[in-house]
């Protein structure tokens, strides 16, 4: 078949050509083709606002469990690697329903409270300070590793109460849980990312273990405490598969948010520096970035039972795949949806999903990008982006960012 006779479906290649700047295809998915199947996801896409936020409403009729279910088939020597620790799929508060859900909500939404987001920021512009400390008289900077990812990093393990002489390695560990599930890998990768997927449940589990013994004022300790009523307790794997969970969901948003961000506004200096001299607007502006290039790519739903969506008649167990990237520049939703306004007023994006599984952490991401954006404001008034660089997306089906971003600035006139 040709690739005229394919439908749009069939020609969404999303860790090739649609990879790097997706949002042509989207338009025509939206305006041609809002349900479609495609078989590289055996998956049909949803690509409309309405269509995204009416899914997101009814978790009854569109579940989450698959939604950490592997992308590509794994091997077997992965699967063999991957016996030695827990399974690979197993309900945490991302990919369960109620009233299971329930049981995972309660003791992170209490760890999330905004009282306790808000008691944060002393210690965030802190360590927002030293660390840009740190690299300020370089005179250049790959912003992800050197700042977007070590920082969130450092909170969510702080509240969680895993040791920060361990983030370098529980963040390779993370990676490569993620990289099993969000893309396709050849088998020797498979191999090894299985591998450090057991050391992570290896580690994680003497965590646990310790708190059973000795309780403390973490999350960990409140998600082996906190039993809701007729509920069990979470078991040994959901526990490491939760806390797993958090890390990443914990770290990876703010991540790729400053790094989109960071692109959207250097690319036409004139935003960085309306930005710098009214810093007032960095509230607004990340929401725009979140909309515009949000750090959520999509995300997987299955169906239940037979339902009609976006006019098209689906039956029990369709897999559909939710786009944000998509309904977020939906043009019914959104005024000149592909125009980057800073100031956008009203944005009501769904960057951060909705319904039962709304991001509870978006309080603490929100607040870290603003500090964040803040200080980069304020010590960098003359950031731009290196020159001669290829920005490149990483290869994720869920999380959407660059792999690296360099940038420079006069280091003599911060």
């Amino acid at each position: 078949m040709s690739t005229q006779q394919q439908s749009l479906g069939e020609r969404y290649d999303p860790f090739g050509r649609d990879l790097e700047n997706p949002y042509a295809l989207y338009a025509h998915l939206r305006r041609e083709e809002p349900i479609t199947f495609s078989p590289v996801l055996n998956a049909y896409l949803v690509s409309r606002f309405e269509d995204l936020r009416w899914i997101l409403s009814q978790p009854d009729l569109f579940s989450s469990k698959d939604t950490l279910t592997p992308v590509g088939t794994l091997c077997p020597q992965a699967l063999a690697e991957l016996s030695k620790g827990y399974p690979v799929v197993v309900p945490t508060f991302v990919n369960s329903d109620n009233p299971e859900h329930a049981r995972f909500h309660e003791p992170i939404r209490k760890a999330f409270a905004p009282t306790r987001v808000r008691a944060l920021e002393p210690l965030l512009r802190q360590r927002i300070s030293e660390v840009l400390d740190s690299f300020c008289n370089d005179g250049h900077a790959e912003i992800i590793s050197q700042f977007a990812y070590p920082l969130p990093l450092e909170i969510v393990l702080m509240m969680l109460g895993i040791p920060q002489e361990d983030m370098a390695q529980i963040k390779q560990w993370c990676d490569d849980w993620v990289a099993l599930i969000v893309a396709p890998l050849p088998e020797d990768k498979q191999v090894l990312c299985a591998r450090n997927v057991v050391s992570l449940h290896h580690y994680l589990i003497d965590i646990v273990r310790q708190r059973q013994r000795v309780p403390q004022t973490d999350v960990i300790t409140s998600l082996i405490e906190t039993v809701l009523p007729e509920q069990e307790p979470l078991s040994e794997a959901e526990l490491v598969m939760t806390i797993t969970s958090l890390v990443v969901a914990g770290h990876e948003t703010v991540s790729r948010m400053i790094g989109n961000g960071l692109v959207l506004l250097l690319e036409e200096p004139q935003r960085w520096q309306k930005l710098c001299e009214h810093p007032e607007d960095i509230p607004q502006a990340i929401e725009e970035i979140i909309r515009f290039h949000g750090p959520i790519r999509g995300i997987m739903r299955t169906m239940t039972r037979p339902a009609t969506v976006g006019g098209v008649s689906l039956p029990a167990d369709t897999k559909l795949f939710l786009i944000h990237g998509s309904a977020n520049r939906d043009e019914e939703r959104f005024p000149d949806a592909d125009q980057f306004q800073m100031q956008r007023k009203p944005n009501h994006h769904i960057g951060f999903g909705a319904g039962i599984h709304a991001c509870v952490g978006a309080p603490l991401a929100r607040l870290e990008g603003r500090l964040m954006f803040e200080a980069l404001t304020q010590r960098f008034p003359n950031l731009r982006l290196a020159p001669d660089q290829q920005l490149v997306h990483s290869p994720d089906i869920i999380n959407y960012g660059y792999e690296s971003v360099e940038v420079v600035w006069h280091a003599d006139h911060r």
